[in-house]
C-alpha cells in the first residue's frame, strides 16, 4: 500500500481546505443542514446551553446549534484550519449571531474557557485515528448530564434505483478513494461502539438520509463536486482517471441518466449519535 494510504489525522484532512472545497462544505451543509438540525434536537440541544463545535470548518453545525441555543446560549467553533474559519467568521456576521466564536486549534490539545452543556461534531471523527480517545477527551469538557452527539456517514449505503450505471461508478469513485487512503466509509455504524468504548453509557443512535431525483435535484451537482475534490486522490491511488471521469460534465450526465431512467439516489446515511455524560 502507498505510504499516503494511512489513516489520517486531522492534520491531514484529505479534501484538503481549498477556497473550492470550503465552497464544497457550505453547499453540503445546506442538503445535509435540515438532518443536522432535526439530529441535535433529538439528542436534546436546547435554548441557552454552551456548546462546543468540534471541527467545525466552514461554520455550517455551529450556525445550526446557534439558532437552536439562542442569543442566551453560546456556541464555539474549533477547528485547526485558519481558512475555514475565517469564512465561518463571515458567515456568522452575517446573520448577526453574537453569541458565536471560533477558535483556532487541535482537537487533541484545545481547552475551553469552561465547562460546556454539549460538543457536538459532524464528520469529524472519520479523519481521527483514534475516535474514542478524541471522544473520552471531549465529553471531559461536558457538565454532568451534559450531551455528546456526533454524526458520520455510513458510506454503503449509497446507490441508485434502478440503478443507474454512471451513478453507481460515481459512487464507487467516490467510496475506493477514501477506502484505499484508509478512511472508514462506515464509521457511522461503529459510533455506538465507539462512545461505549469512550466511557458514554446508553448510547442512542439513529440514521436517515436523502433520497433526490428529478431534473432538479441538487443531488448530482453534490455528487459531482466530492469527485471533483476527491480527484487528486482518485488518481493517485488508480481508483479512476480524469478522462474517464470527465468532470466538466459529470454532473450534467448525472442529471440526464437518472431522468432518463426514472431513477432515485440514495445518498450516504448520515447517522448520529449521542449519550449524556454521567
Amino acid at each position: 500500500m502507498d505510504p499516503s494510504a494511512r489513516p489520517p489525522s486531522d492534520s491531514e484532512y484529505v479534501l484538503g481546505h481549498a477556497e473550492r472545497e470550503l465552497e464544497r462544505l457550505v453547499s453540503q451543509g445546506r442538503f445535509y443542514g435540515e438532518l443536522t438540525d432535526h439530529y441535535l434536537r433529538l439528542a436534546g440541544l436546547k435554548g441557552g446551553m454552551h456548546v462546543l463545535d468540534a471541527g467545525c470548518g466552514a461554520g455550517d453545525v455551529s450556525l445550526i446549534a446557534a439558532r437552536i441555543v439562542g442569543p442566551s446560549g453560546t456556541v464555539t467553533g474549533v477547528d485547526r484550519a485558519a481558512e475555514a474559519l475565517a469564512l465561518a467568521g463571515r458567515r456568522c456576521s452575517a446573520e448577526n449571531l453574537a453569541h458565536v466564536r471560533f477558535c483556532t486549534g487541535a482537537l487533541e490539545t484545545f481547552e475551553p474557557d469552561a465547562p460546556v452543556d454539549a460538543v457536538i461534531g459532524r464528520l469529524v471523527l472519520l479523519y481521527v485515528p483514534d475516535p474514542p480517545s478524541l471522544l473520552r477527551r471531549l465529553a471531559g469538557f461536558v457538565r454532568p448530564g451534559g450531551i455528546v452527539t456526533f454524526q458520520e456517514f455510513d458510506m454503503s449505503r449509497a446507490e441508485s434505483v434502478p440503478p443507474c450505471p454512471l451513478v453507481e461508478r460515481a459512487i464507487g469513485w467516490i467510496r475506493e478513494a477514501f477506502t484505499r487512503v484508509g478512511l472508514d466509509i462506515r464509521l457511522g455504524l461503529r459510533l455506538g461502539a465507539h462512545f461505549e468504548s469512550a466511557g458514554l453509557r446508553d448510547p442512542k443512535t439513529i440514521l436517515a438520509t436523502r433520497v433526490e431525483r428529478g431534473r432538479d435535484s441538487p443531488g448530482y451537482d453534490q455528487i459531482a463536486q466530492v469527485v471533483e475534490t476527491l480527484l487528486p486522490v482518485i488518481e493517485k491511488t488508480g481508483v479512476a482517471t480524469a478522462q474517464e471521469i470527465d468532470l466538466p460534465t459529470l454532473a450534467a450526465r448525472l442529471r440526464e441518466e437518472t431522468v432518463r431512467l426514472g431513477g432515485s439516489i440514495v445518498f450516504p446515511g448520515l447517522v448520529s449519535t449521542w449519550a449524556r455524560v454521567s
